[in-house]
């Protein structure tokens, strides 16, 4: 009974988490949205949402999935070609380390490394500091 009552304890708190991490990641695209001219202007604009879509993903993404996703957690505010993101993914992030990518299928698939974690997390807080 007691090992019940611990695992129920741990189930809610882990759920508790999870819906905190989604409004925070909610809040951080309305952010987004509302400064992206801003964030464009800085020349990072494409670097950052990209490191956003790869951070939230569970598994590595193709440059289509990452457009959808862009859009969809942007209320279809901002699109992006995948095209576009290819060239910005294998010209300055990947060569940079922080993102990887592999081929397979003819698709390149890509993901967040723990450096572009880092440098994800650098410019939330700064985001954050500038929106407060």
């Amino acid at each position: 009974m007691a090992g019940d009552s611990n695992e129920q304890r741990e189930h809610s708190e882990a759920i508790t988490k999870r819906n905190q991490k989604e409004i925070s990641g909610s809040k951080l695209w309305n952010s987004i949205i509302k400064n992206y001219e801003m964030i464009q202007g800085a020349q990072l604009s494409n670097s950052f949402i990209l490191l956003m879509v790869l951070n939230e993903a569970k598994e590595p993404l193709t440059t289509t999935q990452i457009s959808e996703l862009i859009s969809k957690r942007s209320k279809g505010q901002i699109y992006k070609i995948s095209a576009t993101l290819r060239d910005s993914l294998e010209r300055r992030l990947k060569r940079e380390g922080y993102v990887e990518g592999i081929e397979l299928n003819n698709k390149g698939l890509y993901s967040i490394t723990p450096k572009g974690q880092r440098l994800l997390h650098g410019w939330i807080a700064f985001l954050s500091a500038y929106s407060k």
